[in-house]
């Protein structure tokens, strides 16, 4: 539900609101029935208000504040009242109450859109404590490589290069779940690997924050869809309803009832640095960006040094942890920022890692490391 609240804000027992909202909404749907008593709607709900707000129900009493929410949905329209065989009744209006989504917008609430919220996250913390491993159960190309298809991946890759349209999907702890065959191949073949790239650091904080592991299930399924058999698919999902305990169709719908709220990226705060320039050679003009606890401009110090910014993204950013920021000499846009003792470690960790996999390694950039070294001091071990 896209239409948006932006001009009201949300009372302070809304929690309580939207769980009696859920209840009689289940009930209804359940039932087939318009309408709930009060002693019906008390037996579905108290047991979720008693984890939402344990306290509140302690000193008021269960039953007085039950009551006393149902009147507050009653005066904010979601709820009327009626009367069956002089027994009070509720039903719903038509008008859901509200939520605050990730990115601050206060939007129409969905039926159910809590309640799968949380079961989503006890699946995600069974898989994660499991240590499931989505890709142990998707067979790649690159298992026989001496086999037809990844024979057939070497040689359209010696023709083509690796082609900037299939890019390697990796994860910052060194999973990759889409790609491991491209990449093999082009280890082999001594070829730059492009790796899936975000638009902005916004981005990639709001791809971290998805990265759970049924994120992971999705992604691996989606993007090899194509080649894999009905029976992967399926393995892959009752392995882990094995771990979450319950059938993959069931996590599906939550899937799919929170997809907008998962996709709704939190508000972000740019920072601005105060810097100062210093220079890169001497003799130079000071140009090189720095703050006062010695984070570093990143584009500043590769151009610089001679190299090409666009290099900060296909060999550096695996390597250092960059915060975006502005600073007075940045026109108003945001620049990537790094440690000083990070970008040394960074670079170091490029430097072999890509000599390792007897890649070209630009000379600038150990020339870039000596300069930090020599700037700010050695890495501490």
């Amino acid at each position: 539900m896209r239409e948006t609240a932006n001009t009201q804000d949300l009372p302070p027992d809304n929690a309580s609101r939207l769980a009696i909202y859920d209840a009689v909404h289940e009930y209804v749907a359940d039932t087939d029935s318009s309408a709930i008593t009060d002693i019906e709607l008390f037996g579905r709900v108290i047991g979720r208000l008693r984890v939402l707000v344990p306290r509140e129900l302690h000193l008021a009493g269960d039953s007085e504040y039950v009551n006393e929410k149902v009147q507050a949905c009653v005066q904010a329209g979601i709820l009327i009242t009626g009367i069956d065989n002089g027994t009070r009744t509720l039903s719903l209006t038509g008008r859901p109450p509200l939520v605050r989504y990730p990115d601050g917008e206060i939007r129409k609430y969905t039926p159910g859109l809590e309640p799968a919220r949380e079961r989503l996250d006890r699946d995600n913390t069974r898989l994660r404590a499991a240590g499931f491993d989505v890709r142990k159960f998707i067979p790649s190309i690159a298992d026989k490589p001496e086999g037809g298809p990844f024979q057939a991946l070497l040689s359209s890759m010696r023709e083509h290069g690796f082609m900037k349209q299939f890019p390697v999907v990796e994860y910052e702890d060194g999973t990759i779940v889409d790609g491991l065959a491209r990449r093999r191949a082009a280890t082999i073949l001594q070829l730059d690997v492009e790796y899936l790239k975000y638009g902005s650091e916004k981005e990639r904080k709001a791809a971290h924050l998805r990265d759970m592991p049924l994120n992971r299930i999705l992604i691996a399924v989606h993007s090899n869809i194509g080649r894999l058999q009905g029976d992967v698919v399926d393995a892959v999902h009752e392995s882990a309803s094995e771990v979450t305990g319950r059938a993959w169709d069931e996590t599906a719908a939550d899937l799919a009832l929170t997809q907008e709220w998962r996709h709704s990226r939190p508000s972000e705060y740019t920072p601005r640095f105060e810097v100062t320039r210093l220079a890169y050679r001497e003799g130079e003009d000071p140009k090189v960006q720095v703050t006062a606890d010695h984070k570093v401009m990143v584009r500043s110090l590769v151009e610089a040094g001679g190299l090409a910014s666009y290099k900060i993204d296909t060999q550096l950013s695996r390597h250092v942890p960059f915060e975006r920021a502005r600073s007075a000499y940045s026109g108003g846009r945001k620049a990537y920022f790094a440690r000083a003792e990070d970008l040394i470690a960074g670079i170091t960790a490029m430097q072999q890692e890509r000599r390792a996999a007897r890649r070209k390694t630009d000379p600038e950039w150990e020339q870039i490391r000596e300069w930090l070294v020599r700037t700010f001091g050695p890495t501490q071990d």
